[in-house]
Order: C-alpha cells, then sequence, then structure tokens
C-alpha cells in the first residue's frame, strides 16, 4: 500500500509541476457507424507529453545479426496523466492536436495495474494531400 502511494504522488507531483491541459476529442458517428466531422465530446485532462521507448527519447538501435543489418524504430508519443474520470472516457481514436500536429489514440495502458495513471499511446496523422 506504501508503495502505491509514494506511487501516486510522485506522478501526481510529476504531473502537476510539468504538465499541461490537453482536449481529446471524439467525433459523431451517423447510424452506420462512419465518423463525421461534428465534434461529439471534448476531454480535458493535464498530462506530461513525451516520447516513449529508447533512452530518454532517443531512437531505439537494433541490430539483426543474420542479416547484418541495423534498423533504427522511431519513439513513440505518449501522454502520462492520472486515473480520473476524465482520463477513463479517453477510447482509441479519439483525437488531439499537440503543437500543430494532430495525433489519435492507438492504446490506453494502466500503468503497472495500480489504478493510479494511464499511458496513453499516439499516432500521428497524415494528411494525404492528392
Amino acid at each position: 500500500m506504501q508503495v502505491e502511494t509514494f506511487l501516486k504522488s510522485r506522478i501526481s507531483r510529476l504531473i502537476k509541476w510539468n504538465g499541461q491541459e490537453l482536449v481529446f476529442t471524439r467525433k459523431k458517428k451517423n447510424n452506420h457507424h462512419e465518423i463525421v466531422d461534428d465534434i461529439d465530446l471534448e476531454i480535458h485532462i493535464k498530462g506530461v507529453f513525451h516520447d516513449g521507448g529508447g533512452y530518454g527519447g532517443m531512437l531505439n538501435l537494433e541490430l539483426y545479426s543474420r542479416e547484418g543489418s541495423r534498423e533504427y524504430d522511431k519513439s513513440k508519443p505518449m501522454i502520462l496523466c492520472l486515473v480520473d474520470d476524465n482520463s477513463s472516457q479517453i477510447i482509441i481514436d479519439d483525437a488531439i492536436t499537440i503543437g500543430n500536429t494532430p495525433y489519435t489514440v492507438v492504446d490506453k495502458v494502466d500503468v503497472k495495474n495500480l489504478g493510479i495513471a494511464y499511458e496513453i499511446s499516439l499516432e500521428q496523422v497524415l494528411n494525404m494531400v492528392n
């Protein structure tokens, strides 16, 4: 029990000092479950945007011995936030814009299954221009 209290205190301090207000939006769906442009819901949370994976957001370097080649993996954009009523409403395919970059939610994980914080994985939306 003391470990969970310590972790919650530590994460809440991090978010309080370094976090930013973030707004997730969910678009409406029509009768055929197709997404339309109208906004259905806005979810306001406070969280820390960071690059997950790698050491400090650096690129991961993996060596494949069979082919003798190296592949660089980009780090993943993520948001760390506390578990509360607002963050619990976030689901896959919700949208957020950070800076001028649009993202969609691709995964939400309860960190260490303690019910303290969520790690929300994002994917950058690429606009295809014809």
